[in-house]
């Protein structure tokens, strides 16, 4: 099995990589699963990169049931890179299929580090380290960050 999870591939298949999508709509999506349904069917600490790039927005789960399935199928040190949508941007709301939109510091919870993951270090109870961002694209329209499983 590959060390890479790319979730949601929709027309970015990674080469190498476990490429899921909710229909096999292409030759390259390897694992089909509506990401609604938990457990997802990985195992646990199956991967070491997650590659989540306009996937969360769409699902009916909020942000911490996904990552909290994330940080389970990651093994330690594992890695996701995000994308998601900014909450004050028209295009964010041109798909209709988003039910959630994302702050800036929306995923500064999860990181300890944080002050805002300092003030709320009750919740969520997965941990996680921001390493690269998060920032917003030139066009301002989606947030982009990776963030480190702490187990």
């Amino acid at each position: 099995m590959s060390d890479v999870l790319n979730l949601g591939c929709g027309n970015r298949p990674i080469d190498g990589a476990v490429n899921h999508d909710i229909v096999a709509h292409r030759p390259e999506v390897t694992v089909v699963h509506d990401l609604n349904v938990l457990p997802w069917p990985w195992p646990d600490n199956s991967f070491d990169t997650i590659v989540a790039l306009a996937v969360f927005e769409h699902l009916e789960h909020n942000l911490f049931v996904n990552m909290d399935e994330c940080w389970r199928i990651l093994r330690p040190g594992g890695l996701i890179s995000l994308k998601l949508p900014h909450w004050n941007s028209d295009i964010s709301y041109r798909d209709p299929s988003h039910r959630w939109f994302f702050s800036i510091h929306g995923l500064d919870m999860f990181d300890p580090d944080t002050k805002y993951g300092r003030d709320y270090e009750f919740y969520p109870m997965k941990k996680w380290k921001i390493v690269h961002g998060p920032e917003l694209n030139k066009a301002g329209s989606s947030i982009h960050a990776t963030l480190q499983v702490r187990k």
